[in-house]
This record gives C-alpha cells, sequence and structure tokens, in this order.
C-alpha cells in the first residue's frame, strides 16, 4: 500500500523535528535550573536580576551580537560575490565547491587556533612583517588577538561560513537560474541589473536560510572568542560556559540563565527568518 504524501512528508521531517525537539528539550532544562537554586532547588529570578544588575551583561550581549551580524553579513556578501563569479564557469564552480567542502572540515577549534599562530603579536605574520622591516617588534603589530575590536574572531568565523554560505547558494544556482540570468542578459540588463531583478530574488531564500544557520552558530560558538576574543568584555557563550564551570555552585543559575537568553535571542532571529522565507516564497508563487 503507497504510503499518502502527508505521512511521506512527516516521515522526511522528522529528523529535523527530533533536533528541534532536543534542542527545545535542553532550553527548558536551562530554564528550569535558572529559576532554581545551585543545587537546582526552588525557584528564583535572583539569577535573571543579577544580570540585569551586572553592566558586563549588556557589553556581552552586544559583543555578541556584533560577531554574528558582522559574520554573517560579511560571509554572505563574500560567497554571493565569489558565486557570482564562477557561476558561468562548470569548472568554476566544481573547484569551489571542492575548496568550499575542504574548508568545512576543518574543525572551528582548529581553525581558531591557527588564526591565533597566524595573527597574534608574536605570530607568523607579526614575524613577517617584521622580517621585512614594516615593524619595529610584536608591539607595533595590531592586536588582532584579544584586542578590543573581535577582528581575529571575525576573520575565522567569515573564513570558516563563506564556504558553507556558498555551498548553499551553489546547490540554488540551478541551471533555471542560469537560464533567466542569460535570457536578461540578452535583452540588455548588465550584471549589477541581473544580480537585482534576476539572481537575489531566486538565491534568497537559501541565502536566508544559510544567514539564520551562520548567525545561530556564531551567537552561541565558543571556541573562536574564548581562544581569539578580549577577556573584557567577553562574548555570551564564553560567560556562560566560565559560569558553569565555576567551582562555586552559585554560579550555575546565572550560567543557564545566559544560556536562555542566548537560546531566546536565536529563536526571535529564526522566527525573523521564517518570516522571511514566507514572504519571499509568496512573492515567487503567489498567495
Amino acid at each position: 500500500m503507497p504510503m499518502s504524501p502527508r505521512w511521506r512528508g512527516l516521515l522526511l521531517t522528522a529528523p529535523a523535528l527530533a533536533l528541534v525537539a532536543f534542542a527545545g528539550g535542553a532550553l527548558l532544562l536551562a530554564g528550569r535550573g535558572s529559576l532554581a537554586d545551585g543545587l537546582g532547588r526552588g525557584w528564583s529570578l535572583s539569577a535573571y536580576a543579577g544580570l540585569l544588575r551586572d553592566p558586563a551583561f549588556a557589553d556581552s550581549l552586544l559583543l555578541s551580537l556584533k560577531i554574528a551580524t558582522l559574520s554573517t553579513v560579511a560571509s554572505a556578501v563574500l560567497a554571493l560575490a565569489v558565486v557570482g563569479a564562477v557561476s558561468g564557469s562548470r569548472r568554476g564552480r566544481a573547484a569551489l565547491e571542492t575548496a568550499a567542502r575542504a574548508t568545512l572540515a576543518v574543525p572551528h577549534l582548529l581553525a581558531a587556533a591557527a588564526f591565533a599562530l597566524l595573527l597574534s603579536g608574536s605570530g607568523l605574520i607579526s614575524r613577517l612583517t617584521h622580517a621585512a622591516g614594516w615593524t619595529d617588534g610584536p608591539a607595533d603589530f595590531p592586536a588582532l588577538v584579544a584586542g578590543s575590536a573581535p577582528s581575529a574572531v571575525l576573520l575565522a568565523y567569515v573564513w570558516k561560513e563563506a564556504p558553507f554560505v556558498a555551498i548553499m547558494l551553489l546547490a540554488a544556482y540551478t541551471p533555471a537560474v542560469r537560464d533567466l540570468e542569460n535570457a536578461v542578459r540578452t535583452l540588455g540588463a548588465g550584471r549589477l541589473r541581473r544580480l537585482r531583478h534576476v539572481t537575489l530574488p531566486l538565491l534568497a531564500p537559501a541565502l536566508t536560510e544559510a544567514c539564520l544557520l551562520v548567525f545561530a552558530f556564531t551567537f552561541a560558538a565558543y571556541e573562536a572568542p574564548a581562544l581569539l576574543g578580549a577577556t573584557v568584555p567577553r562574548a555570551l557563550s564564553v560567560d556562560a560556559v566560565e559560569l558553569y564551570r565555576s567551582v562555586e555552585l552559585d554560579d550555575r543559575p546565572a550560567a543557564l540563565a545566559l544560556a536562555v537568553v542566548i537560546g531566546l535571542v536565536i529563536a526571535l532571529v529564526a522566527l525573523a527568518a521564517a518570516a522571511i522565507s514566507r514572504r519571499l516564497l509568496l512573492a515567487r508563487t503567489g498567495p
């Protein structure tokens, strides 16, 4: 007996629904822990009140939003530019896909450590600039690692996430998109006009989903901000992990409260992305 389309759809979405249920369950457990004492007993809002009274919380929240937003925008722009440049060449697409998949295989922790070795004051690039006579020593090299601006964190994230966005865009860049581009090109449309009226509208759903995933990951990730970021202020994820590892059990509700804040911010961004995707779909197919 053939399976109905409804049950087939539910079966295909079951893995994604299981992941969402797992994440939702973890967020509920974190919420319960944030409302208890260090031993998980009682009910109290003291952890959230403590966060609101702490000026470092606002600085950490702004830093995390800055890192996630800039990483997402830079990765999307770079991936869109590269995919657009190689879209007309089959070899170029294959080379880009191979390079992107190779970059994705590198763990984020290893990438962060490599950027620390490259960009720190005593790193490879600092030594090369000193050997070339451009700087007098490590003190003259810009503080890219652990500096006031999260430069090294952003560079590491763009290096890792732009290939992911590129792969998502390559999957959406079907022959139908190329045919439409060629059609408007024969009508005299320039590169920018084709990008605005054909390429971007057709790739927007895939670009929106990729940006959501990049934002969620870079907002909640720990490795790069911990290795490459400054100690004051620290990203929310770093604060949450450090508080959770504290020997003081009284710090645990605050750590879980930070985890809840991270989850809520990601949920809000996901809802916004879903609304944008729905509007884009309606614009293409009609109500």
